[in-house]
């Protein structure tokens, strides 16, 4: 049975305020890289309209959704799931359980838009028989040395791990 808490009310190892700063500050930065080029074929576009240029505006239109799909796509994007991922596991209600250690992958797969190995655990379902539990485990952060069937303490928000430990 998993105990329920806010994420708030316990000391997290794993991540720190400062990784949600830093990926604020980050993604702010990206924002400013991204509309400096949106601003100049807005500029253009402008003169476009003045001097009535009809293929001038059109590219300029063009070339500014070029650049704010494809800049959202590939650099807000990435970090923006992992702020929430961050602002997930720090401030919301995460839940603690104590299992056995099987297995971590070493592939790593995209969830959410965050990348992650999988973590798995042994576990008993309400009638007691066991199940293998799947967590998703940052795979920017490094795993604690346990071996197969290691108890270990994991605060998890959903199936994403906010601290693990071994106990």
């Amino acid at each position: 049975m998993d105990t329920v808490f806010r994420a708030d009310e316990r000391i997290n190892t794993l991540y720190k305020e400062e990784d949600l700063t830093a990926i604020i500050g980050q993604q702010k930065k990206r924002w400013l890289i991204l509309l400096i080029p949106c601003a100049v074929m807005a500029a253009i576009l402008v003169y476009a309209l003045i001097v009535r240029s009809e293929v001038l505006a059109n590219a300029a239109t063009i070339a500014a959704g070029v650049v704010l799909i494809a800049g959202y796509d590939l650099f807000i994007k990435p970090v923006s799931c992992y702020r929430k991922h961050l602002r997930n596991v720090l401030h919301g209600r995460v839940r603690e359980a104590e299992l056995p250690f099987v297995a971590l992958s070493e592939d790593v797969s995209v969830v959410d838009g965050v990348s992650y190995r999988a973590l798995t655990c042994a576990d008993f379902d309400a009638k007691g028989r066991p199940y293998d539990r799947l967590f998703y485990f940052d795979s920017e952060k490094t795993f604690p040395d346990v071996k197969e069937g290691d108890m270990l303490r994991i605060v998890h928000h959903d199936l994403t791990v906010a601290d693990v430990e071994r106990v």
